[in-house]
């Protein structure tokens, strides 16, 4: 029964590229090599799953600053772009204006 051979990461990383050019399936590529194809699966998710979660991304997050006033008076607040209009109580939350207005804008 043969030995398993045993590849360090840098060997690993040269033979998926050396299959990546190599124009052959994983399948054909092992079966050539005589590598086992479930361990050539399994070595290179586990490469990639240690080169990525290592990484930190760091997402910012954005804020819409809603600046409002409403008057006592009662009545209605009316939107207009272009021949599409929107009515709306003045006593709406301002937030779901901005919200609206900010899907609007996409």
């Amino acid at each position: 029964m043969p030995q398993c051979q045993r590849r360090e990461v840098q060997d690993w990383l040269n033979l998926f590229e050396q299959q990546k050019q190599s124009g052959l399936t994983a399948v054909e590529f092992c079966r050539q090599r005589q590598i086992n194809v479930q361990t050539y699966y399994t070595r290179r998710r586990d490469i990639r799953l240690q080169r990525t979660s290592s990484k930190f991304v760091q997402v910012k997050r954005e804020v819409t600053k809603v600046e409002s006033y409403t008057e006592e008076m009662g009545g209605e607040l009316l939107l207009q772009l272009g021949n599409a209009q929107l009515t709306v109580p003045t006593n709406i939350n301002p937030h779901w204006v901005a919200t609206v207005m900010k899907a609007l804008a996409e």
